[in-house]
């Protein structure tokens, strides 16, 4: 069985990683590369003289410190590595990393060394993150979201990207929500927390965060339900600055017991009990007509469509009115009915 030369072996390898080399003496004599160049340049590298084809194939704005490495090279200063492009056949752009070596010999003073590695894949990876980055960026800052999240099924975080850094500029990973709230408030967002576990839901909540310089400031969390392979692994969410209504109510009774289950049906029933227009509703919530139309004809859970500001207006719009919605000890959604005397 034939024995592959070293030379054939070196061939293959450069091949098949997609790198190349060129080298010259430091008396500034011809360059020769390997036969892999021939990809990088996109012609025969052995055809004629090199150097000049070289940087003929060299992008243009990338010529001038090209040249100025090789300057320092032949001074005998090793230039750090540069990522310059090649344009193929006048046209095609493929981005290539350059190291430069000095190697001395036994039959010459020093051999200047050009190690070629194509990296178009990785510079466009780069690119498309970055863009993304900036998307994401956009995206959050017109959403007025604070931070992006991702947990168990314990509530406990995995990774958060966030724009916050009184919350998200700290390390977070592994910690439970529960730690991130005051300790007085923790028994009743637990029992929140498994309500909505059990039933593998999207939820909405208002919740109070303890910030990194030790103040409790007042947020809106939701999230829903993440799915690996058609098996539920987790939460996934985003926390964003909660309504100035919500904010109002966070210090007293809060209705995140039951906004997350509630439904246009049950808004409707309190209208009727009311005897409101759906012109009416919109007035008293300062909402305009159209809103509270769609909010009251949805099927669905209303806090994946709509605000919970708009939810949340209507609510209290019909409690100054005299119609509740509450929880009992069962977690049941219920409507109760006072009479409240109009002016």
């Amino acid at each position: 069985m034939p024995i592959l030369s070293s030379s054939h072996i070196l061939s293959l390898i450069e091949e098949t990683f997609s790198i190349a080399w060129i080298g010259f003496p430091f008396d500034g004599g011809d360059w020769t590369g390997s036969h892999s160049l021939d990809y990088f340049i996109g012609f025969d590298a052995a055809s004629g003289p090199l150097r000049p084809r070289f940087f003929d194939a060299v992008h243009p704005d990338d010529r001038a410190d090209l040249h100025f490495d090789l300057h320092l090279l032949t001074k005998r200063t090793v230039p750090p590595p540069r990522t310059v492009r090649l344009l193929i056949a006048g046209r095609s752009e493929r981005h290539v990393q350059i190291e430069f070596r000095r190697v001395p010999g036994p039959s010459f003073e020093t051999l200047n060394l050009l190690l070629l590695k194509d990296v178009s894949q990785e510079v466009h990876n780069i690119q498309r993150l970055t863009q993304y980055d900036r998307r994401l960026e956009q995206a959050m800052r017109t959403w007025q979201i604070k931070g992006l999240w991702w947990a168990d099924k314990t509530y406990r975080l995995v990774d958060y990207v966030g724009r916050d850094e009184l919350v998200f500029d700290r390390d977070l990973l592994g910690m439970n929500y529960l730690e991130l709230v005051p300790r007085e408030e923790r028994a009743p967002l637990l029992q929140e927390f498994m309500t909505i576990a059990h039933a593998e839901a999207p939820f909405s909540l208002p919740v109070r965060i303890v910030g990194a310089d030790g103040l409790t400031r007042t947020y809106q969390i939701r999230g829903a339900p993440y799915i690996e392979e058609g098996r539920f692994v987790g939460w996934s969410g985003y926390v964003s600055a909660a309504p100035l209504t919500v904010m109002a109510q966070s210090a007293g009774r809060t209705k995140s017991r039951f906004i997350a289950r509630l439904s246009a049906g049950l808004l409707r029933a309190g209208c009727a009990a009311l005897g409101w227009s759906y012109g009416e509703l919109a007035s008293r919530a300062q909402l305009s007509t159209s809103t509270v139309n769609r909010i009251l004809t949805t099927s669905g859970p209303l806090t994946d469509a709509f605000r919970l500001s708009s939810l949340v207006a209507i609510l209290e719009a019909m409690e100054s009115a005299g119609v509740t919605y509450a929880t009992d000890a069962q977690g049941r959604l219920t409507l109760s009915v006072s009479c409240v005397n109009e002016p």
